[in-house]
C-alpha cells in the first residue's frame, strides 16, 4: 500500500461562502435590464384601464340610445323637421323612468327640460367608479377623468363625450389623448 502526501490532497477552502463579485454584478446588471423592459408595462397599466372604462360607459351610451329610440319608435313618435313648441310629446317610457328625447334624431336628451325626465347621466350606473367626472350643458354629455371645459368638447382630456344634438344621429365619442 501506498501513502500520498498530504500535500497532493485537495485543500478545502476555510471561510469562503456567498457570492463572488462577478456573480453579483452579473444579477444587477440583469435585474435592471428586466426593470428597463417591466416598468413602462407596468406604468401602461392605470391609462389602460382608464380607456377600458371609458369604453364600458360609452357602451352604456350606445345601447341606452339604442333601448330609448326604440322605445320611441314603438311609441309613435317621429323625427321632427323644426323644434316643437312643447318638449312634453316627446317623452319616452322605460322601465328606468321617463325619458326626454331630442326631436331631431330621438335620442336621449343630454340635459332634460322638463323636470321629471331622465337625462342620459340618469341611465348609466357610473358614481361607482373612482376619479370620474361629469359635465353636462343642453347638447353635450361628458364622463371622463380629465375634462376640460364645459362648452364644446375638445381633443384633449380622457372622456366619453355624448352629443344629443347630432343629426340624422346623435354620436358618442371616446377621446383618450391624455388618459
Amino acid at each position: 500500500m501506498r501513502l500520498v502526501s498530504s500535500d497532493r490532497l485537495p485543500r478545502k477552502c476555510v471561510g469562503q461562502s456567498g457570492f463572488t463579485l462577478i456573480e453579483l454584478v452579473l444579477v444587477i446588471v440583469l435585474l435592471g435590464v428586466l426593470a428597463a423592459f417591466a416598468l413602462p408595462r407596468f406604468a401602461d397599466l392605470t391609462q389602460t384601464s382608464r380607456v377600458s372604462t371609458l369604453e364600458g360607459i360609452r357602451g352604456a351610451m350606445l345601447s341606452t340610445i339604442g333601448v330609448v329610440r326604440s322605445k320611441a319608435y314603438v311609441q309613435g313618435l317621429s323625427v321632427a323637421s323644426a323644434n316643437p313648441p312643447s318638449q312634453a310629446s316627446y317623452i319616452v317610457e322605460t322601465e328606468a323612468g321617463r325619458s326626454e328625447v331630442d326631436w331631431r334624431n330621438l335620442c336621449p336628451e343630454s340635459r332634460a327640460e322638463l323636470a321629471d325626465a331622465l337625462e342620459m347621466a340618469d341611465h348609466i350606473d357610473f358614481r361607482e367608479i373612482g376619479g370620474l367626472s361629469l359635465v353636462v350643458n343642453n347638447r353635450y354629455t361628458r364622463i371622463g377623468y380629465d375634462i376640460r371645459g364645459s362648452g364644446a368638447p375638445t381633443a384633449n382630456g380622457c372622456y366619453v363625450t355624448y352629443d344629443s344634438f347630432g343629426d340624422p344621429n346623435c354620436t358618442v365619442s371616446l377621446i383618450t389623448t391624455d388618459c
